[in-house]
């Protein structure tokens, strides 16, 4: 009954996880998305702009630079969202162990991608796991 128990916490706790990531992840990426579309709007003033001050024989550089700076504002604030959404993913193979956690690349087993002198085992099962995981990669239970 016990093994039952862990088992449904280890998956309650898992799809908590995944959930609260997926979220964190769509958001991130609705933002890049929103960013994105903001900065084409951006290049297209810049463009309509140039050439009214060209057909108007005005200064060409008039409101450039203030448009650039925007535009280069917008690309930073979509790295800092890629970032983020990075540091998601590795909280998420800490928490839940590299092996559960399927990204776009193929994900190592997580012994492989453990250096070694920096395990711990699981007073459970006996698995090798990463000093950084919170639980077992294999089934869950809380580790130290």
């Amino acid at each position: 009954m016990a093994s039952l128990k862990d088992t449904f916490t280890k998956g309650l706790t898992t799809l908590n996880v995944k959930t609260n990531n997926f979220m964190e992840e769509s958001k991130c990426k609705t933002y890049i998305t929103t960013l994105e579309n903001e900065i084409a709007g951006l290049k297209q003033k810049l463009g309509d702009d140039v050439y009214t001050s060209w057909m108007n024989q005005g200064d060409l550089t008039a409101g450039v630079e203030e448009t650039c700076k925007q535009i280069q504002n917008k690309y930073q604030e979509i790295e800092a969202q890629k970032l983020k959404i990075a540091q998601l993913q590795e909280e998420e193979k800490q928490i839940l162990g590299a092996a559960s956690v399927q990204t776009t690349s193929q994900a190592a087993p997580a012994q492989n991608a453990m250096p070694e002198g920096e395990t711990i085992f699981c007073s459970q099962c006996g698995t090798k796991n990463s000093v950084n995981y919170k639980f077992c990669c294999k089934c869950g239970a809380p580790l130290k």
